[in-house]
């Protein structure tokens, strides 16, 4: 498989699966990672890397990307799959990494897209824009493989590098005051000094003015500010499998992939905000395949995956506040001022798998059977408006330091949230050969996940019950998740040329630990609102505001 064969950002062949009935994009129909099978939401879809656990449990979607040149193999089953798959009932996707051979062999591979290989796009033409906006992807890597050993011992590796450099420019003009407007501004009585200070530091003067706004009854000229920001990100990868024929009946095969994103953060409005944003993903499986007999077959393999992502505040101070609010002058500058208004936030995620599969062939019957142990550890923290965010219609509004009258409100507390939790699966299967034309499916799977160390913590809410009305508890795990499966596979007459299937099956999906952090109990973290309602002529406005803030 060639590296420029498919050109999707970190889905590598997982984009294949578009290639298959009813698999679509995932518009329109739902959030997540991945394509939508069979008019599922993305997030119902499992991903693995040779039958190991590579979802993330936070928003779920694939952990680890494997690069093209560095995979060997892409099966997507949806609808009708073996008890053996779970998690979820969307798409299975699974992949499997390139081994070394008694021959060494390797690649160097480049897949390049860049602004100036697109055409102009007709409508940018037609307003007598004739270049496109900064957009130069590479994607450079080299692999080799070969024997440590011949015929017992091979290796395998792959590194690329991926920078990444967009134009950034904002959604929407932001308008700040003119050279002349600051100053008149800074002559004025009765404004907030602090407040000025602040918008001047962050917000640099328009060159020329376009519009006004009104300030205490006097037109401070006002224009266009432009945003010249950076935006990039630059991924290295690094593969290496190692396979080892130890015998006729024993063989071993470890896996590595290692994802390192170093990529800027420019959700903030104003790039002075801007922050570096660490994410570095690992996966590692260690596989061991026996053979009792030419009927008996067995697979036991063990995985580990990690998931690192830390989104920072950069270090600016508002004066007399702990921390730098987002403030948002919304009608006449379009202005928000302030970092990501998400940030800070992180996310880890360990799994670690021991799963066992075994397969016995009898006559007709194609037995397999097998267990699958999961053990999550999945810190993260997400507070929203954890540094406060207050909006203003207009500028004088925020000078003069009243309270907001748009939004004001601000989350006290910063709770880690904690996704640890035990996922085991068991299964059956028959596949039954009753004549070479028709086949028989029977399995069975059963699942059990234990609920999130952080969801139980609901049970505080009992403070709140109503007896006999409405009561809180701590979520229970279910132990009924029974999932049958049943299929058919029938070939008419001798030819061969036609095959009828048909199915049914049950699937539980996994929650997704957003969900979790988003409904933690209020003892963790409550909010404290300022009162939209106060005039702006209320003497203890301004004092109002500053004690919510502070």
């Amino acid at each position: 498989m060639s590296s420029v064969d498919v050109p999707g950002r970190n889905q590598g062949a997982l984009n294949l699966s578009l290639l298959s009935a009813g698999v679509a994009s995932s518009g329109g129909v739902g959030v997540g990672n991945g394509p939508s099978i069979g008019g599922q939401r993305p997030r119902n879809n499992s991903f693995n890397i040779e039958g190991v656990d590579n979802n993330r449990k936070d928003v779920a979607g694939p952990n680890v990307y494997l690069p093209n040149e560095a995979t060997q193999e892409f099966t997507l089953l949806q609808n009708q799959f073996a008890p053996e798959l779970g998690h979820s009932s969307g798409g299975q996707f699974n992949l499997v990494a390139k081994s070394g051979t008694n021959q060494v062999h390797g690649s160097l591979y480049e897949y390049l897209l860049n602004r100036n290989f697109n055409a102009v796009d007709q409508q940018n033409a037609n307003q007598g824009v004739f270049s496109n906006p900064r957009f130069d992807q590479n994607r450079i890597g080299g692999t080799i493989g070969g024997p440590i050993v011949k015929n017992k011992l091979f290796y395998f590796g792959d590194v690329e590098y991926e920078p990444l450099g967009r134009a950034s420019v904002p959604a929407s003009p932001i308008l700040s005051p003119t050279a002349a407007g600051y100053a008149t501004l800074s002559g004025m009585q009765g404004l907030s000094q602090t407040n000025l200070n602040v918008l001047k530091q962050f917000l640099p003067a328009a060159a020329s003015a376009s519009d006004s706004t009104t300030v205490l009854g006097v037109k401070i000229p006002t224009g266009v500010t432009p945003v010249v920001a950076p935006n990039f990100t630059n991924q290295y990868t690094y593969v290496a499998t190692i396979d080892f024929n130890a015998s006729d009946k024993d063989q071993w095969r470890g896996r590595y992939v290692n994802n390192h994103i170093s990529a800027i953060d420019n959700t903030a409005q104003l790039p002075i905000f801007y922050a570096g944003r660490p994410t570095k993903s690992y996966l590692f499986t260690l596989a061991e395949y026996h053979t009792f007999n030419p009927n008996v077959t067995n697979e036991l393999r063990f995985g580990y995956n990690r998931y690192n992502d830390s989104i920072p505040v950069p270090n600016f101070k508002f004066p007399g506040l702990d921390s730098f609010p987002n403030i948002g002058i919304n009608e006449d500058l379009q202005l928000d001022l302030g970092p990501d208004d998400n940030a800070p936030q992180y996310t880890i995620i360990n799994s670690y798998q021991i799963v066992d599969n075994m397969n016995w062939t009898k006559g007709k019957h194609t037995f397999k059977f097998g267990a699958d142990a999961r053990k999550l550890i999945a810190p993260q923290q997400f507070t929203q408006r954890a540094r406060g965010d207050y909006q203003y219609k207009n500028l004088e509004r925020y000078l003069l330091d009243l309270n907001p009258d748009v939004l004001g409100e601000r989350s006290l507390g910063a709770p880690t949230y904690y996704g640890d939790q035990i996922a085991s699966y068991y299964y059956i299967n028959d596949n039954w050969r009753l004549r070479p034309n028709l086949s028989i499916n029977l399995g069975l799977r059963y699942e059990y996940t234990t609920i999130p160390f952080g969801e139980r913590s609901q049970s505080l809410n009992s403070i709140a019950n109503l007896p006999g009305f409405l009561e809180f508890r701590e979520p229970k795990a279910s132990k009924k998740n029974f999932a049958p499966r049943v299929g058919l596979a029938y070939s008419p007459g001798n030819s061969g040329n036609t095959s009828i299937r048909a199915g049914f099956g049950m699937a539980y999906d996994v929650l997704f630990d957003n969900i979790g952090v988003l409904s933690l109990p209020p003892q963790f973290s409550t909010t404290v609102d300022v009162d939209l309602t106060v005039r702006s002529d209320d003497a203890g406005a301004d004092l109002d505001y500053d004690a919510q803030l502070k």
